[in-house]
């Protein structure tokens, strides 16, 4: 079984899984009634069960214990697993970025949105400091994309609705490549930015560095991994560089280079709405 087909039966499963527990949520009239918790701001997830996407910025920011004494983090592999891990009620409430829980429509899942994260995040492309020849031509990709409309667009589709409206448009050039391939490290199970649909990688990631492929003569390889793994790759020289849904941080620009950025992120906390 190849690579991709692997990561295609993750994806279905973990979609499966989450329609289970949808449907478990909405028909079990006989569970006990669970005590109703308002969760207002960061510090009233103190003494309550929190789940993350591990190695993401809302698992550092809550393990901290300088700040945070008294949360129970539940550090999930991806957004799939943290939606289980609400309906199923291993956890009371959840981190995860607006944009996720808008273009998954969560709810209607029986999910709400209860507060935004002070701030936010610039969300770019990361390489390894050695290599700024390719981090400088991504840049001038995206002073492309971004003058000729082509990145509004993108977000548009991807990212401003549902994800039932969204396809890949048709590249042509794609066949002609020609160059040395492009590994690109990314989340296999992270929508709208990458995820499979009809066994094919797609989103708003997967568009982008298809797009820079053509621009830079290269085809594209993706390889899919889980968020607290994909820095890492890089680093190692497993990957080119990673687009990987990845906010610019201090510590994580000691250790990666980063491109211009191509998205603003907010988080929020989620739970099942009672």
């Amino acid at each position: 079984m190849t690579r991709k087909n692997i990561h295609y039966l993750k994806s279905l499963l973990s979609s499966l899984f989450l329609a289970a527990f949808a449907l478990l949520a909405a028909c079990n009239n006989n569970s006990e009634p669970v005590e109703e918790v308002s969760f207002t701001n960061l510090e009233s997830l103190e003494g309550h069960s929190v789940a993350v996407i591990a190695g993401s910025t809302s698992d550092l920011l809550l393990g901290d214990t300088n700040n945070f004494t008294n949360i129970k983090l539940f550090r999930c592999s991806t957004s799939a697993q943290l939606v289980a891990a609400l309906l199923d009620d291993s956890v009371e409430c959840a981190i995860t970025d607006t944009v996720v829980f808008n273009s998954l429509c969560m709810q209607s899942l029986g999910l709400t949105s209860n507060f935004n994260l002070p701030g936010g995040f610039d969300v770019a492309a990361a390489f390894k400091h050695d290599d700024k020849k390719l981090c400088n031509q991504f840049n001038d990709f995206l002073v492309q994309i971004k003058s000729d409309g082509t990145l509004d667009e993108m977000i548009q589709r991807w990212c401003n609705g549902p994800l039932d409206t969204a396809a890949m448009p048709v590249l042509p050039e794609l066949p002609q490549l020609k160059g040395h391939p492009l590994e690109v490290a990314t989340l296999s199970d992270n929508p709208p930015f990458s995820f499979y649909c009809n066994n094919n990688l797609t989103g708003f990631e997967v568009e982008m560095m298809l797009r820079f492929g053509i621009f830079a003569n290269r085809p594209i390889h993706f390889s899919g991994y889980n968020f607290d793994e994909v820095m890492s790759i890089v680093l190692n020289g497993k990957a080119d560089m990673a687009a990987a849904n990845i906010f610019i941080t201090p510590d994580r620009s000691d250790r990666l280079l980063f491109s211009h950025p191509y998205y603003f992120c907010k988080t929020c906390c989620i739970s099942k709405t009672r």
